[in-house]
């Protein structure tokens, strides 16, 4: 047997197998390179996004220090968070912050507005439930108490149970429903976690509803 004629064939079929199938490897492998970068360049553009979020985040913090609550910069970088950045982590904190910005200024709708936005698109449960019980709390004070126990019934309080009970309980103490006070802070005083610090705070409120006073 002719080993060159052989090895000829067999250059031959390879080259036919090639030009019958270059077409859907190279697509094959251009679809595969396509797909690595649209994935790093998806990470790396959500990186970016968290960065900047977080740079505008810490401007905002700054300067509502720095200016005694009132700052416009602090609500304008707060704002831009919320509008451009509202997939990042810091666009529901931004929000709680400009809630209280509103409320020291004696806008309470605002305040209001802020708030919601943050329960209703806040990715970050401790953001949702500080949102969801300052909201109650402004209710609460414009004496729309049906309204903050409504807010307050859920279901998961993923370890704000001693908060919301608490809260609760000042509301009913405020409806002169006392047993149900008494009954929202023991429930709050069972979700604190072991030697917390505010138990007396708790055990005051109780003690309060047994000698019949408010606090």
């Amino acid at each position: 047997m002719d080993l060159n004629l052989v090895e000829d064939d067999e250059q031959e079929k390879a080259r036919k197998w090639w030009l019958e199938n270059r077409f859907p490897i190279i697509s094959g492998v251009v679809l595969g390179l396509s797909i690595i970068i649209g994935f790093n360049w998806w990470g790396e553009y959500q990186t970016g996004r968290a960065e900047s979020a977080s740079k505008l985040y810490q401007e905002m913090i700054n300067n509502d220090q720095a200016n005694h609550r009132v700052a416009i910069a602090a609500t304008s970088a707060g704002q831009k968070i919320i509008d451009d950045y509202a997939d990042t982590s810091y666009s529901g904190k931004a929000a709680l912050i400009l809630a209280r910005i509103a409320f020291d200024n004696k806008n309470a709708d605002e305040a209001k507005e802020k708030l919601n936005w943050a329960i209703d698109n806040s990715k970050q449960f401790e953001t949702v439930h500080a949102a969801r019980l300052r909201l109650a709390t402004i209710l609460v004070i414009e004496k729309k108490s049906a309204e903050a126990l409504d807010l307050l019934s859920v279901e998961h309080m993923d370890g704000f149970e001693s908060h919301y009970y608490e809260l609760r309980g000042d509301i009913y103490q405020d409806l002169g429903q006392p047993e149900k006070a008494r009954d929202a802070y023991r429930a709050a005083i069972d979700g604190l976690a072991a030697g917390s610090m505010y138990e007396p705070v708790l055990k005051m409120k109780l003690d309060a509803i047994a000698s019949g006073s408010k606090l």
